[in-house]
């Protein structure tokens, strides 16, 4: 059982940046270390950065079987976002270590993002932005609004269903894909469920909404994207993986895509191969480094039920005013 004394670690980066959270952790637990370098771990340093700890609080850190056999003392592993595809979730329970997760947290701020994805490259605003940059006056070649447009949503979770709430401001038909949705309830939210062939077919802007596992691993790749419908727009904030890089570089490059944006790629956050830099430089392509969960409001939420869930329940330290 953990208590006051218990050695915590703290490797997420959103968390150790705010002081805010840092004092709340340390109003709880003596014993806190936390990732002052906003180092970026490897499995042989992350394992030495936790050592003894009992508990830790992780973000994109990857928790594989060798980590968790080399922490021993290892009771709570605390997740500081929601994605789960770092972490070998079966030998966690295997080995009773109790998992903190909090999923949708940040479903409204991803969701924003998405939207205004959408709406940047339908309008070419990103492309023209870089031409201007250069000192060319460019026109309109192609500028899109939402009116009459069908929006595909691959993924109807926490986040699926908040985009498709925003579309709806908009007179926009909007379409989903998720093998677990059922009918009844996709219509008595607006939304029409389809095929996956048909959403690739019939979406002008499709966005992404999955978690990466072996059925989502490349689920957009070549054979994939040249079924989308010529000229619509790829957006991505779910995990690099799910989209095959190459081909959508090819695309990109071909014209059979206008235009796509992501938060994510495969590797990360070591994206400075040729590569990487090819696809970065493309002008129909709009990228940030994985930050569509990342707004104040979500790191706050993210960070206090981090420490809340299971920290605290297992701790008995409601007294300490969480």
């Amino acid at each position: 059982m953990l208590n006051s004394n218990s050695n915590i670690a703290v490797s997420s980066r959103s968390f150790c940046r705010s002081v805010e959270l840092r004092t709340r952790l340390d109003n709880v637990f003596n014993d806190v270390k936390y990732n002052d370098q906003l180092e970026h771990f490897n499995e042989e340093s992350l394992i030495k950065f936790f050592s003894d700890a009992e508990a830790v609080i992780v973000s994109e850190d990857k928790i594989s079987k060798n980590v968790i056999d080399a922490l021993p003392n290892l009771r709570i592993l605390a997740k500081f976002g929601v994605g789960l595809d770092s972490i070998d979730i079966e030998y966690l329970k295997e080995k009773n270590i109790i998992l903190g997760w909090n999923p949708g947290i940040n479903a409204e701020a991803v969701a924003q993002l998405s939207l205004s994805y959408i709406i940047l490259m339908l309008r070419e605003a990103y492309p023209l932005n870089r031409k201007l940059i250069n000192n060319e006056w460019a026109k309109i070649k192609e500028s899109r609004d939402m009116s009459g447009l069908t929006i595909g949503i691959v993924g109807y979770g926490n986040v699926g269903k908040k985009l498709a709430s925003y579309l709806k401001i908009f007179d926009t038909d909007v379409i989903a894909y998720d093998p677990f949705l059922q009918q009844d309830r996709a219509l008595s939210e607006g939304v029409k469920l389809v095929s996956f062939d048909e959403i690739l077919n019939y979406s002008d802007a499709l966005s992404l909404h999955v978690p990466l596992n072996e059925d989502t691993k490349n689920l957009f790749g070549k054979k994939e994207i040249n079924k989308m419908k010529k000229g619509s727009v790829l957006v991505n904030l779910s995990r690099g993986g799910v989209v095959q890089e190459t081909a959508l570089l090819e695309a990109l490059e071909s014209g059979h895509l206008s235009g796509a944006a992501s938060d994510v790629f495969e590797h990360e956050p070591e994206n400075t191969n040729i590569f990487h830099s090819t696809l970065l430089n493309n002008p129909n392509f709009f990228s940030t480094p994985h930050i569509a969960g990342t707004t104040n409001q979500t790191i706050q939420t993210l960070g206090e039920n981090a420490i809340k869930s299971p920290l605290v329940y297992w701790c008995n330290l409601t007294k300490h005013g969480f």
